[in-house]
């Protein structure tokens, strides 16, 4: 800042003399080099006091970070001491650890056998009641089992825990028990109520499967219900007072778990993709403008068995007011004709519903093969899931074209069988007028 200063300063100077009077060149120069040597000597001095008290503080700290470099030393030197001696201590310990084992086993002898198979069926039966239907009514049975299997050398009392332990599992697996217990639905709420369990193989609440969830301390109802038939037989069984066919899940929680991933009507549809709901569309449009017909088709065979009204009432006022027969032939054959068209119109659509739904669906399944045969070219033939989406598609497709088609085509000859009766009739008529008059 001083220097800045001293320099406009000069600066200034120079200007108010030039605007004075003029100096020459060199003696401007010399002026500001004087001045320049000025703020160099004051600078000088400043920088020369700074530095003076920069080392002076340094030189007073230096004892200070002697005596902590000292500390340093010390405490370093302390460290590996005590880093020797506690690896004398973990050698020593070793070789106490392995006469302790080599002795224990001398003692142990032949019961080494039996703690081994203790801890292991300890183990087993931890694993199996950790998500059994039985946990509610054993709530500390898994922290003593999971003890037993780690413990080395078991007393008595924890030999008969584990024998008392495999009896109550075995009693459990024998009978139809009804539990109080709490209840969680598929929302995550909770709730009391009653559980039937069915041996160690499912459990079951208000005619629906649950599932143990020790986790949450309850039982989670199924998002998913098997079928309705299996149902059933858990109503019929809850209602009867002699014995009953119930079904159960003999893999003790695995099937049950399945329905989970069972993909719904709509989850099926929709691994057809865009053509399974073309197709589904057809097949709505097809059935509504089928029972569309069918109802016009009703109206149309009333008209032709009433002689009052309708086409046989103008056949007859035709047939009447002409003397001719062959004009009356030729009214009474172009009333048919345009009746015919009439009552067969639209009929050709719904037959073009029927057909070109299973072409859609043949065209969803090559759609899904070639997205097969893609993912195999991609990821190989290693895993299968990578060409479960193309598979899906195009059988999906095929029996949803199929689904559409077959009902379509079912009421494409209805309504041609009537629409010929109809017309059948209306020509009988015809002729009787004819021959009539």
């Amino acid at each position: 800042m001083k220097k800045l200063f001293l320099l406009f300063f000069v600066l200034s100077l120079n200007t108010i003399a030039q605007d004075n009077e003029e100096i020459p060149i060199d003696e401007l120069r010399n002026n500001e080099i004087n001045a320049l040597l000025e703020l160099v000597k004051t600078n000088k001095s400043i920088y020369v006091n700074e530095d003076n008290a920069r080392l002076r503080s340094f030189l007073d700290k230096i004892e200070e970070r002697t005596a902590l470099l000292n500390d340093a030393k010390q405490k370093l030197a302390n460290e590996k001491i005590r880093n020797s001696r506690l690896e004398k201590q973990f050698e020593d310990n070793e070789k106490n650890l392995a006469d302790l084992e080599e002795k224990l086993q001398i003692k142990i002898g032949v019961l080494g056998e039996l703690f081994g198979v203790t801890r292991q069926f300890a183990g087993e039966l931890a694993a199996s009641s950790e998500n059994s239907v039985v946990f509610y009514e054993f709530p500390n049975r898994l922290e003593v089992l999971k003890e037993i299997s780690k413990i080395k050398v078991h007393n008595l009392d924890e030999l008969e825990q584990l024998w008392i332990a495999y009896f109550d599992e075995i009693v459990a697996g024998s009978e139809i028990k009804k539990i109080d217990t709490v209840i969680t639905d598929p929302d995550g709420e909770s709730f009391e109520g009653s559980v039937i369990r069915y041996g160690l193989f499912s459990a079951a609440h208000d005619n629906k499967f649950v599932t143990p969830a020790s986790s949450l301390n309850s039982f989670k109802l199924l998002a998913k219900q098997p079928e309705s038939n299996i149902t059933r037989s858990l109503k019929r069984h809850a209602r009867a007072d002699d014995y009953k066919t119930v079904a159960i899940d003999p893999t003790r929680g695995f099937l049950l778990s399945l329905y989970l991933d069972k993909p719904g009507w709509f989850q099926r549809i929709a691994q057809g993709k865009v053509i399974g709901f073309i197709i589904i569309l057809i097949g709505i449009i097809g059935t509504a403008f089928s029972i569309f017909k069918i109802y016009k088709l009703r109206e149309y065979t009333d008209e032709v068995m009433n002689d009052s009204s309708g086409v046989i009432s103008k056949m007859t006022e035709s047939v009447t007011s002409n003397s001719s027969r062959e004009s009356k032939e030729n009214i009474i054959d172009e009333m048919i004709i345009n009746y015919t068209g009439t009552i067969e119109w639209g009929s050709n659509w719904i037959k073009f519903f029927a057909a070109v739904a299973p072409l859609l669906g043949l065209l969803g399944t090559v759609i899904g093969m070639i997205e097969t045969f893609q993912a195999i070219t991609l990821f190989g033939t290693g895993d299968p899931k990578q060409m479960a989406g193309g598979i899906s598609q195009a059988l999906v497709t095929t029996m949803l074209g199929l689904i559409v088609a077959a009902p379509l085509l079912g009421m494409y000859t209805y309504i041609s069988e009537k629409t010929s009766s109809i017309l059948q009739i209306v020509e009988e008529k015809a002729s009787y007028l004819l021959s009539k008059n």
